[in-house]
């Protein structure tokens, strides 16, 4: 695989309940009805309006056009709604590894177990299909909810990347790397 090949591909990843497809503009409307709440994390701290969010959108599929991020949209099976985003990003085909990041679950699915199956998805598409040998998660030092969701699946806290982000409230203290090796993915 390489990046022209990857970034090219209309990516559906699917099991019974959930569809995870290419984030396109005309979701715009659909991911609207979800996205607007303090509860999302950093995409609820910083996507207050629609302004917000077509300048989210943009940054997406810009940063799609480039190479750097595949974004997708995460949508109920049974009705089509949306249920939140997902991405693929600082992706190495030649050293076999990529990030899986950049998520949000609209407020009503969080805690539902949602994230963990997309996540199992993703993950297996990495390592089944693109046959990777590591995958990484980042996550904030403050967003304790994403650290214990990620070491429930898994994955496995490496360092801390001091001073990293950024963020909506200000500068942060770092940011948690995680990963999960081929050999360590367990499926559900």
């Amino acid at each position: 695989m390489n990046l022209e090949t990857f970034f090219s591909s209309e990516l559906i990843l699917e099991n019974e309940s959930i569809l995870l497809r290419p984030l396109s503009i005309n979701d715009i409307d659909k991911i609207e009805s979800i996205s607007y709440n303090t509860e999302l994390g950093e995409f609820g701290a910083r996507v207050k309006n629609r302004s917000d969010l077509m300048d989210y959108f943009d940054f997406c599929l810009i940063s799609k056009k480039e190479k750097e991020i595949y974004p997708l949209l995460i949508t109920s099976k049974e009705n089509d709604n949306p249920i939140g985003i997902t991405m693929f990003g600082n992706i190495s085909f030649p050293s076999k590894r990529l990030e899986i990041g950049w998520t949000w679950i609209g407020y009503k699915f969080q805690g539902t177990g949602i994230n963990a199956v997309c996540k199992g998805l993703l993950l297996d598409y990495c390592f089944d299909v693109l046959k990777l040998r590591r995958v990484e998660f980042k996550i904030d030092i403050n967003n304790v909810k994403s650290q214990k969701a990620i070491e429930k699946i898994g994955a496995v806290k490496e360092g801390l990347l001091r001073n990293y982000n950024i963020q909506s409230y200000g500068e942060s203290k770092g940011t948690f790397i995680y990963s999960i090796l081929k050999e360590e993915w367990k499926k559900p």
